[in-house]
């Protein structure tokens, strides 16, 4: 049956394990498939052109692999490549961005006057954000700002030291002066290093994180789509990379809170 089938997933490296993990907590019955293209990360830097190939590329290979649904689980991939997957493949394909417009139909949120948003430069550059908040409210002002130095860091476990705290005040003391009511953390491996960002913002700012946000609009989809797993038991997930990477493992292990992970290279 294909709602039996598992759920695909894909990000330029660990930031889409935010995603996966938030999936797993809401849906515990569906299996996932999660590719990480730790061969080409950060996507953030390359051009429009070599992203939109790369998930092009992994699409085709999670179709191979027969699942029911593609999460782009990449705030630059959702940016630019989304359009260009959903009108190639007709297998049902859900970014990272749009579900933030769910979020803003809620009363707490209504009432939100200033955003500020923070992810790669080529997610900053294609106001993927702006055009999502400004279809709901035209009268929220919105201030972005590229922090291309977060995703390395990450990547080399840097997560919460006082090199990621040094780099996070260069970064978002901006957003304390302009005054923001709320933070888009427009990167999926942004909400790796919260805490950090939660010491260097105002205490009164709220913070989104897309990757909670993207599972609540999975659930959704899959609900009314007629697509939610009918088998009762722990979904499996299968993890995969392009190129091994010691601090993947470190962590999936960590954000998963599973000791027993078992990580496959692939070529794509």
């Amino acid at each position: 049956m294909k709602k039996n089938l598992p759920i695909g997933i894909f990000d330029s490296g660990l930031g889409g394990l935010t995603v996966l993990k938030s999936l797993k907590q809401l849906l515990p019955n569906e299996s996932f498939i999660y590719i990480g293209d730790t061969a080409h990360v950060p996507y953030g830097n390359k051009s429009k052109d070599v992203v939109k190939k790369y998930s092009q590329e992994i699409t085709k290979f999670l179709i191979k692999n027969k699942v029911k649904l593609i999460v782009v689980a990449c705030n630059t991939a959702s940016s630019v490549a989304i359009r260009s997957l959903q009108k190639q493949f007709k297998i049902p394909i859900i970014d990272v961005i749009s579900p933030l417009k769910n979020l803003l139909d809620i009363d707490e949120y209504k009432k939100i006057k200033k955003i500020g948003i923070i992810g790669t430069y080529n997610t900053i550059q294609s106001k993927a954000y702006d055009r999502v908040i400004s279809l709901k409210n035209k009268n929220i002002s919105i201030v972005s700002k590229a922090c291309p130095l977060f995703v390395p860091i990450i990547e080399e476990g840097f997560d919460n030291n006082d090199i990621t705290m040094s780099v996070a005040h260069e970064y978002l003391e901006y957003f304390n002066d302009e005054k923001i009511d709320l933070l888009v953390l427009g990167c999926t491996h942004y909400p790796i290093i919260l805490k950090t960002i939660k010491k260097v913002l105002l205490n009164h700012i709220k913070i989104v994180d897309s990757a909670l946000i993207t599972a609540q609009h999975v659930q959704y989809f899959l609900n009314t789509q007629n697509l939610s797993t009918t088998i009762i038991k722990n979904g499996v997930i299968e993890l995969m990379v392009t190129d091994k990477v010691l601090h993947f493992r470190k962590f999936a292990k960590h954000i998963l809170n599973n000791q027993k992970l078992d990580i496959k290279e692939i070529n794509i």
